[in-house]
């Protein structure tokens, strides 16, 4: 049975009053030079819109729809306007981009990757220049002398997660000069469900390297491969592994230690955990790859490598070990912060994405943002077909090829949805098999995703992707292909999120086209035999969907909860580092903590050299604390199942540290830097810290922490196995 899709049909257009006062406006007669003049004066929004409106038309020949323009204004009043697929929502952010620029507004438009980065402003600067205005762009390329110009244009496009690590290395200055300012006034952000859901909660970490890698780990490793089943508890449904009497017993023997649970053997302890979730839990091709010798993560929502990021420091170093790659050095963080905390530094935050309804409650929770639903401007007609489950994999993949066939055989487009890399490989040598040629898009072929998905829509085609990869370039048909009945998405099964299954269905059918979708599900796949329930169907296996939803939301929300922790001493840190950066004269560190050498310093070298060398150091100890409190943070992150273990509350437990930390923390900078100010030569440039045998950090670089592995991740999962063990409430 084929059902047609009502989706937003029945829906009015929000704004409608307001859409109309801007279509009132007919600026056609108006010369170049005058409509300059009119956007350069213009306060009253709807002609300002108007005058947009006509900018547009003359710079790239089209003429908005009053969907864009009510998803514009949806943007300019902070919303997140959700706009199906090929609506035509990046033009709607230059409307709104252009509307609070020419009012006085610095507008950052935060994409998800660099692609769309370069592609958008390339695309849309002439339209920001007539209006005279600035635009500029920012990659993860862009050298740091070229990147202030950028920040101060009227207009930016960046990602992300490349303007949050901007700020994260402002922590590294020395100078007032090496400060960038990036004007947290408006921030538009694009696939704004990816950004502000999904990435959300990852850390962005500013790293340097650690001189050696602990020799420990290979033997750990060593240990580890010789234990066997009867060593290890392994539940894969809660994603845990342990080691089970007879495996404790087993490892100690192996490492030459007396007690594994014993407080000075806890760093084995942690690290035999990692190495088991390394070769258990974590699957080549399906939660990373290797290329070139390098461990990649793959995103599990699109399917592609997540750029730049890492798992936690140590399980990485594991994977590494375990694949037989070189190691890199043990990293030493410098600074992070979950992007989430970044994204609220602004002061009004919107964005658009065709898909964020189902998450409204979770954006309203995280932001403070509402989320407002824009129709097509002309009706989808999109066919979705039932689900179709299947038993087994065996009975998923003959349904699948068997449905192939028939829909190549009548020239239509297919684009099909795999659920890991391996099984899109794998699903593209059967296909061929069959004669059936295909193209496959997944994390080890990214650098050719623009290319790929914009030639998905020929007739006959057949492309196979991991989930949404290729998300942010449309798939458009040609005349063949429409009339063939437009594209084609089949999925080979759900994800955890509906929203996730969403965007790929929107993949087709857009802007009126004809196109079919279809999920196929196998009751063998993980994420269903993980959620047993009795008499399963079609109705509970969207249902076991919606439990998966809510479990990852409630692991977003209890990392935030931890995140908050660390988040509170980072503001402290930052902020009290910034007035040592830019007014050294108003802290009075030196003269009030040591009044006495303070006066006996300045009598030597005079007033302006001790307030110099007070800043430097400060600014240095600053630095290496925060790296000494990171790391004792990392390492209770590491061990907070042994507060599990002792029947107390991890967040509990966590929060105490931290403020010990903190605490300990400023007693050692104090302590340090007014030992140096003590014995250190001081000329009126300050210190040579240098001579003084104090290194400042010269090689960094940055990458985001796949915090859904981490130990705070599993603590629900933990409780619950440990409840079992003890078999009562903690």
């Amino acid at each position: 049975m084929k059902k047609k899709m009502p989706f937003h049909r029945r829906f009015i257009l929000p704004y409608r009053v307001f859409v109309d006062k801007v279509n009132t406006f007919d600026g056609s007669g108006l010369s170049d030079s005058a409509l300059k003049e009119e956007l350069r004066n213009s306060s009253h929004c709807p002609r300002r819109y108007g005058l947009i409106k006509e900018t547009i038309i003359r710079c790239k020949g089209m003429v908005l729809f009053d969907t864009q323009l009510s998803a514009a204004y949806a943007m300019e009043q902070g919303m997140i306007a959700e706009l199906p697929t090929g609506e035509g929502k990046t033009l709607a952010a230059v409307v709104t981009a252009l509307s609070l620029a020419l009012s006085g507004e610095q507008v950052q438009i935060l994409v998800f990757n660099d692609y769309l980065a370069a592609r958008d402003y390339k695309e849309n600067k002439e339209v920001f220049q007539f209006c005279g205005l600035s635009c500029g762009c920012i990659l993860q390329t862009t050298k740091r002398e070229h990147r202030q110009a950028a920040y101060d244009c009227n207009i930016l496009y960046i990602t992300a997660r490349e303007a949050g690590f901007d700020y994260l290395r402002n922590f590294m200055a020395f100078r007032e000069s090496g400060l960038l300012r990036q004007h947290f006034h408006t921030a538009i952000v694009d696939e704004a469900d990816s950004i502000l859901i999904d990435e959300a909660g990852i850390p962005l970490v500013l790293a340097g390297e650690e001189p050696t890698i602990d020799k420990n780990y290979m033997t750990v490793w060593k240990t580890v491969k010789e234990l066997d089943a009867q060593d290890i508890e392994f539940q894969e449904k809660e994603h845990q592994v342990w080691l089970t009497e007879r495996g404790a017993v087993h490892a100690e023997r192996l490492l030459g230690v007396n007690n594994l649970y014993e407080l000075e053997n806890a760093h084995y302890l942690e690290m035999i955990h990692t190495f088991l979730e390394a070769r258990l839990l974590y699957k080549k091709d399906r939660d990373y790859i290797v290329k070139n010798g390098t461990v990649f993560v793959i995103e599990h929502t699109t399917g592609r490598v997540a750029e730049g990021r890492r798992f936690p420091d140590h399980l990485h170093l594991a994977i590494e070990i375990k694949e037989g790659v070189k190691a890199r050095k043990g990293s030493q963080i410098y600074n992070m912060m979950p992007l989430q905390f970044y994204l609220l530094k602004y002061r009004r935050l919107c964005g658009m994405t065709g898909t964020a309804w189902s998450s409204r409650k979770e954006l309203k929770n995280m932001y403070d943002l509402s989320v407002i639903r824009i129709p097509p401007h002309v009706p989808c007609i999109r066919r979705d077909h039932e689900d179709v489950i299947l038993s087994t994999n065996q009975a998923l993949y003959t349904q699948v090829y068997h449905k192939i066939r028939q829909i190549h055989q009548t020239g239509q487009p297919i684009l099909i949805g795999t659920q890991s890399v391996e099984e899109s490989e794998a699903l593209a040598g059967a296909l061929r098999k069959r004669n059936l040629p295909c193209f496959v898009l997944n994390a080890k072929e990214d650098e050719k995703e623009a290319e790929l998905i914009a030639l998905a829509g020929r007739p006959y085609r057949i492309t196979i992707s991991t989930n949404m990869a290729g998300r942010g370039v449309d798939i458009k048909l040609d005349k063949d292909a429409v009339t063939a009945g437009g594209l084609f998405v089949l999925s080979t099964g759900i994800n955890r999120s509906f929203r996730i299954d969403q965007q790929l269905r929107g993949r087709t059918g857009r802007q009126g086209e004809p196109g079919e979708s279809q999920f196929f599900i196998s009751m063998e796949q993980p994420l269903i035999k993980r959620h047993v329930i009795e008499n399963t169907g079609k109705v509970q296996i969207r249902r076991i969907q919606r439990m998966a939803e809510g479990e990852d939301a409630q692991m977003r929300y209890l990392l935030e909860k931890y995140s908050l922790i660390l988040e509170k001493h980072r503001r402290m840190i930052t902020q009290y580092r910034e007035v040592v950066l830019r007014d050294i004269k108003s802290v009075h560190f030196f003269e009030t903590n040591a009044p006495v050498l303070y006066k006996k310093r300045v009598a030597e070298s005079g007033t302006q050299g001790v307030l110099c060398a007070e800043q430097q150091l400060l600014l240095f100890y600053i630095n290496q604390h925060w790296v000494d409190y990171l790391a004792a943070m990392e390492s209770a992150r590491e061990s907070i199942h042994f507060a599990i273990l002792g029947g107390e509350e991890p967040v509990d437990v966590y929060q105490r540290f931290a403020v010990r930390a903190f605490a300990e923390m400023e007693e050692d900078i104090k302590k340090d830097v007014l030992s140096k100010l003590k014995t250190c030569k001081i000329t009126e440039h300050g210190v040579d810290l240098r001579g003084e045998g104090l290194i400042k950090a010269t090689n960094t670089w940055t990458y985001m922490i796949d915090e859904s592995k981490s130990q705070f991740a599993k603590v629900p999962s933990l409780l619950k196995y440990i409840r079992k063990l003890k078999g009562t409430q903690l």
